[in-house]
Order: C-alpha cells, then sequence, then structure tokens
C-alpha cells in the first residue's frame, strides 16, 4: 500500500486534483461531500494521512503548522507538508498572529500544490494563545480580519477559517467574526460548538452553530461531539450546516470515513473487525516507523494504538502495558495478545512472550 511522497516547489499551482480549484467547486465539494476532516495536532501527520487516504475520504488536512516555523523552521517544518497521492481535496492549517508571516506561509502552502489553506483561530494551548494566535484572534476581530484578507488577496486558492463560539462563554462572537470573514471572501468557516475556557468537555451549544449558517451564504461546518455517523447527522438536523467535522473522534478510526457517509446516504455500514483494527493499526505503525524511525515510530504508538482498541477488554492493561514498549516487535507482541473477541477485541494481559514486555496485573 505505498504511496508516492509529492513534496516540492512547482512554478505553477496546481492542486492534488491536476488542477487548481476554484472557490465556487470548493464549496460545491462541501455541500456534496458534507464531510472535511479535522487538523489534529499530532495526529493527522503524514503517517495517518497516509492510513486515512486509503478511505476515500473527501478532504484531508495536515495538523496545525505554524507559519514561523514555515518559514524559519528549515526542512523539519516543510516534511510535515508531505502530501500523499491520491485526488482528494487535501489543506494545510495554518497559526500564527502577524499577516506578513501568515501570507508569506500560504504562499509556500500554495506553491506545493495543496488545494486550500485553513487559518486556525480556535487553538486554546497557552503556547499558541500568548503569542495572539489560535483563539487570541477571536478577541480581535480587526486582526483576524486583515490576517485572512491579506491571504486571501495573496492566493489564487481557497482560504477557510477554523474557530470556536468565543474567547469564553461570556465573549462570544461567532457571528460578528463570520459576517466580517464572509464579506474579506473566505470560502468555508468550521465553527466549533463550544467557547475556549477548556479544549473539551463544555457542551456544544448548537443554536449558536445554526445562527451563523443562517446567517452566512458560504458554507459552514459543524465541529464538536461527532464520534459517530448518528452523531453526524443529528449535528446536521440541529445546525442546518453544509457538513460535518469529526475531531477526536478520527483519532485511531479512519472507519469513521465511512460511517458518515453511510449515515448521509443511507446505506449500510458495517463495523471493522477486530481482524481490520489490527491490520490498520499495524499499518499505521509502519507508516509511522518509516516517517519517524523504528523507535520514534513506537513511541507515538502509545497513545495512538488504544484508541484503536478503545472498547476493549482490558483496556486499562493494555494502555499500561504499551507505555513499557519502544521497539515495534514489542508493539507487534501486544496486538498478537489482542483476541478476536467483541467489536474491539480483547487483551489477554496474561499471556507472555519471550523479550516482550512484561503484561501488567490488574
Amino acid at each position: 500500500m505505498d504511496d508516492p511522497v509529492i513534496f516540492g516547489h512547482h512554478s505553477e499551482y496546481e492542486g492534488s486534483r491536476g488542477q487548481a480549484m476554484n472557490v465556487e467547486e470548493f464549496q460545491a465539494d462541501i455541500r456534496e461531500a458534507r464531510l472535511m476532516l479535522p487538523p489534529l495536532a499530532d495526529y493527522t501527520d503524514y503517517p495517518y494521512r497516509r492510513v486515512i487516504a486509503g478511505f476515500d475520504p473527501p478532504f484531508v488536512v495536515t495538523e496545525m503548522i505554524s507559519a514561523d516555523a514555515l518559514i524559519h523552521g528549515g526542512a523539519r517544518t516543510r516534511r510535515m507538508l508531505e502530501r500523499v497521492s491520491g485526488a482528494r481535496c487535501e489543506g494545510v492549517q495554518l497559526v500564527g498572529a502577524n499577516p506578513e508571516t501568515m501570507v508569506e506561509g500560504a504562499r509556500i502552502i500554495e506553491s506545493l500544490g495543496f488545494d486550500y489553506v485553513d487559518v486556525n483561530m480556535g487553538c486554546t494551548i497557552n503556547k499558541v494563545t500568548r503569542q495572539g494566535a489560535g483563539i487570541s484572534l477571536m478577541g480581535d476581530e480587526d486582526r483576524a480580519s486583515s490576517i485572512v484578507s491579506a491571504i486571501i488577496n495573496a492566493v489564487s486558492i481557497p482560504v477557510t477559517c477554523k474557530m470556536r463560539l468565543g474567547v469564553s462563554k461570556d465573549k462570544v462572537n461567532v457571528l460578528s467574526l463570520s459576517r466580517r470573514l464572509e464579506e474579506m471572501g473566505v470560502a468555508s468557516l468550521t465553527i466549533h460548538g463550544r467557547s475556549g475556557e477548556k479544549k473539551w468537555g463544555l457542551p456544544v451549544v448548537y443554536d449558536e452553530i445554526k445562527g451563523v449558517v443562517e446567517a452566512l451564504g458560504i458554507p459552514v461546518v459543524a465541529n464538536g461531539g461527532v464520534f459517530t455517523g448518528e452523531d453526524a447527522t443529528r449535528m446536521i438536523e440541529m445546525t442546518g450546516a453544509a457538513g460535518v467535522m469529526p475531531g477526536r473522534g478520527l483519532i485511531g478510526n479512519p472507519w469513521i470515513v465511512k460511517e458518515i457517509t453511510a449515515a448521509f446516504t443511507g446505506i449500510e455500514y458495517y463495523p471493522p473487525t477486530v481482524v481490520e483494527r489490527k491490520a490498520t493499526c499495524l499499518l499505521h505503525m509502519r507508516y509511522l516507523c518509516e516517517y519517524y524511525g523504528d523507535h520514534g515510530g513506537a513511541v507515538r504508538m502509545r497513545r495512538i494504538l488504544p484508541e484503536y482498541f478503545s472498547g476493549c477488554v482490558n483496556l486499562r492493561s493494555l494502555r499500561q502495558d504499551i507505555h513499557e514498549t519502544s521497539m515495534p516487535g514489542e508493539v507487534e507482541i501486544l496486538i498478537d495478545r489482542i483476541l478476536d473477541d467483541g467489536d474491539h477485541g480483547s487483551y489477554d494481559w496474561r499471556a507472555t512472550s519471550a523479550g516482550g514486555p512484561s503484561p501488567t496485573q490488574v
């Protein structure tokens, strides 16, 4: 299942579909697919995007990329922008607070052949917000608007934004900012239906998203609390959004692409078997090891593997044992111990294997 890496500058913009996509085509694709995938820091890296690509997602996007790091960070940051082949629409989420830097970053993204650039206005991480980026931009509508306007005027690919309801529940301004961004020419907006006090955990406020949907003419994609196909259809019903964006529900679950698509089209969805989960998890680890090296890939699997088997019997023991691994062979031993029992398997923590990690007692 190898796929070629598309990486490097192009003298003339040509997206992953082989030609530049205009805003109208981009918006039509959103309304037709009704599904966009999220930018998840430390998760939607190149290895996982390779896995996801096998599930035919209509839109796929990188993890959050710092505009400053993209310009000044050298090869490491540029490597985060490796692209997977295919006909899907592929974007990059850009974060920053300086209009000039964001414009330069967007131009680099366009030159690499991506189909769209997404501006982050929802990140609540301190190291991002204290620089005036992420959700801090929602607290400064003038700066947010100037950044988006400058990017739109600098590139020919569609520009989107992802935001929350506001910096806090007492400072909800998603409607006013959304109106300004639409006037600037943004192609679409993704609204996370929570304010910025917490990364997650607060209830999703459907009415606030619905208010934006009814006020705007551009596609609005609803985000927050989407873990299943049923969640996706409920989100559309509650908000009238043009589409949905799952969040953490994508971690260790590339099948959510098929599940949501099936829910929208009314076709039967068959969840993956334990055998399929194990095979995809192993493929994910292989891609991680190819990209980060054996040790780096195995270490990253510590937080990823349990998500593939989130309903597994003895999950607590699996979570504990995976943190004792540091090489791919050790991870494979644990995966072998997941028995084909139920939808997510049953982890046999009592098993022992020569050279493998010691099972943890519950």
